[in-house]
């Protein structure tokens, strides 16, 4: 993280994000990489000059085959995206920008958080997109990663409403309650 510098915001956060975007639902992985994420994002949004994870996280390792798993997974993906982001540098990639953009990274992780299936995924994408931005500094990318991070916000923030709202008639039911 150390050689990296302020370009280890975008590779952290790519890092986090790319477990919740496995196309199988693991119970409970989305807070493991989510709070991680969402503390990234902060040190973003406060304008750290590089990032720096927790003692807590950074005793910790991951196995080896897990993580080369997950980027035999990730590169053909990551490659394709390359192909269409350039830098192209603009209000959004400034340090004003940056700041804005962690800010709204800790608003999708918090989504991302939440485990239940199919709230983690859109915003960790989101996220990702504009991981991508960020360290190539393009500002289509940085904004289409925005775009379709407000679409994921709908959709977990509707999930996560229908769940709590069934949970809520289901007790009513449960207790004959009006």
């Amino acid at each position: 993280m150390q050689a990296l510098g302020p370009r280890g915001y975008g590779v952290l956060i790519v890092l986090f994000a790319l477990p919740n975007l496995l196309p199988v639902y693991i119970p409970g992985l989305s807070p493991i990489f989510g709070i991680p994420l969402m503390i990234i994002c902060a040190q973003l949004a406060m304008g750290l000059p590089a990032p720096r994870l927790p003692r807590f996280l950074t005793a910790r390792s991951m196995k080896r085959t897990d993580l080369l798993l997950i980027a035999e997974k990730a590169t053909p993906w990551l490659r394709r995206v390359e192909r269409w982001v350039r830098p192209r540098p603009s209000f959004v990639t400034s340090r004003v920008g940056e700041r804005l953009i962690g800010a709204y990274g800790v608003w999708l992780s918090m989504i991302v958080i939440v485990p239940l299936p199919f709230t983690n995924g859109p915003p960790s994408l989101a996220c990702l997109i504009m991981a991508i931005g960020l360290m190539e500094e393009d500002t289509l990318t940085i904004l289409g990663g925005a775009a379709f991070g407000i679409v994921a916000s709908f959709l977990g923030l509707s999930i996560i409403g229908t769940v709590f709202y069934a949970l809520i008639a289901g007790f009513n039911w449960l207790f004959g309650l009006p």
